[in-house]
């Protein structure tokens, strides 16, 4: 079940404060330190977290009316009505870089074997991962990282952009975020959304796979929560450990 909030943020009596609409993740430490940067911006907040994926949203949400929409590890995929009821903008923080749009970007980009990885802040329109680019941030993939190591730095980069991009636009409106997206003209989504069935054809360990190709899966997408699989005669194997026996 969606939860929603209003978040007393002990606004003067005397000030007209910014309106915001907050979508985070329920037991998400970062998204609980995003909060806090709105009660010190003195905004007047409506949050909204739930637990995970195919969770509907509460039903009186529809009825918010405010300045900006803020989406941060949310899980939901807003309609176009109510992304069109903030007055400035709806802004999404995506854990990747415009060349990893959609679910699993990070899988992918360990499958690639990617050099650069990254964080980006874009406008929200009725697709996934589609709208105007307002900042992203690359860093260097390590040799060593796994889908847990390069997760922690993406989420520590995530929130260092978002506490960034929504000062400047609470402080400076509008004017803030025009110059924003005519900065980052140059970023340019790479292809289509990727889908959670996508990555789930990548978890999953084809039968005739060789060496190279099953370390590139085992990177790609090893947590011990969930691990990659394969399927042989109706059993299901999952792999128990990423590491190698000698």
């Amino acid at each position: 079940m969606s939860h929603i909030f209003t978040i007393d943020s002990h606004l003067k009596q005397d000030s007209n404060p910014v309106r915001i609409l907050f979508f985070g993740r329920s037991g998400c430490e970062a998204t609980e330190k995003c909060l806090t940067l709105f009660k010190t911006l003195e905004c007047e907040i409506t949050f909204v977290k739930s637990k995970g994926r195919g969770e509907g949203l509460p039903e009186d949400i529809g009825y918010w009316d405010g300045d900006y929409i803020f989406c941060f590890r949310s899980l939901f995929v807003l309609p176009k009505h109510l992304i069109e009821r903030a007055k400035i903008a709806a802004v999404n923080f995506h854990p990747a870089s415009v060349d990893y749009p959609g679910s699993g970007c990070l899988n992918f980009a360990l499958y690639d074997g990617t050099k650069e990885y990254g964080v980006t802040a874009h406008l929200m329109n009725e697709k996934v991962d589609n709208g105007a680019i307002l900042e992203c941030r690359r860093f260097t993939v390590l040799p060593l990282d796994s889908v847990d190591t390069l997760l922690s730095r993406t989420h520590l980069k995530l929130t260092d952009l978002f506490f960034d991009v929504v000062t400047d636009l609470v402080l400076g409106g509008k004017d803030a975020l025009d110059k924003k997206i005519k900065s980052s003209v140059g970023e340019k989504w790479r292809g289509d959304a990727t889908k959670m069935k996508d990555f789930e054809r990548l978890q999953r360990v084809p039968v005739n796979v060789n060496e190279e190709e099953l370390e590139k899966i085992i990177r790609a997408t090893y947590t011990e929560k969930f691990p990659p699989y394969i399927n042989l005669f109706g059993y299901e194997f999952v792999l128990k450990t990423s590491t190698k026996r000698a």
